[in-house]
């Protein structure tokens, strides 16, 4: 039989632990992320996609796109923090994060994951979050 309390401190665990996530969307949930005109983002640049928990960066070497979910405890950073041509805070716990995704400041101690980004014939991307990609692959636009 389990002392109450210890049943007590586990309980109340995982309620702050569903607490802090409640709400987020792990990367892979998102699927096919409409992400706007290509020509709307500048070279050294880095901005949250409206509503989903991604990001677009464009540098020299052309576009990828990374999840907004931080590695640490799965917190939505475009709800929950900044995001900038700088990097990425997350508001939650305050792991910071590089333009290109590497940790910079923990908690965190992992990279942010990177998604595969298409462009169609009128220059609208679109990020497929079901589709990690090395983190140095870019989407090479006009």
């Amino acid at each position: 039989m389990i002392a109450r309390r210890t049943f007590l401190g586990l309980v109340g665990g995982a309620t702050a632990a569903h607490a802090c996530s409640a709400g987020d969307a792990a990367p892979a949930d998102v699927g096919n992320v409409a992400a706007g005109a290509a020509s709307a983002l500048p070279v050294s640049s880095l901005t949250a996609v409206s509503g989903e928990p991604v990001c677009l960066g464009r540098d020299a070497r052309g576009v990828y796109a990374m999840t907004l979910i931080c590695t640490h405890q799965g917190c939505d950073m475009g709800q929950r923090g900044s995001v900038s041509a700088q990097g990425i805070v997350c508001g939650c716990h305050g792991s910071e994060f590089d333009a290109e995704g590497n940790v910079v400041r923990g908690p965190a101690m992992t990279a942010l994951a990177h998604f595969a980004v298409s462009v169609d014939a009128s220059g609208n991307l679109t990020v497929d979050t079901s589709s990690e990609v090395d983190p140095s692959t870019r989407l090479v636009v006009a």
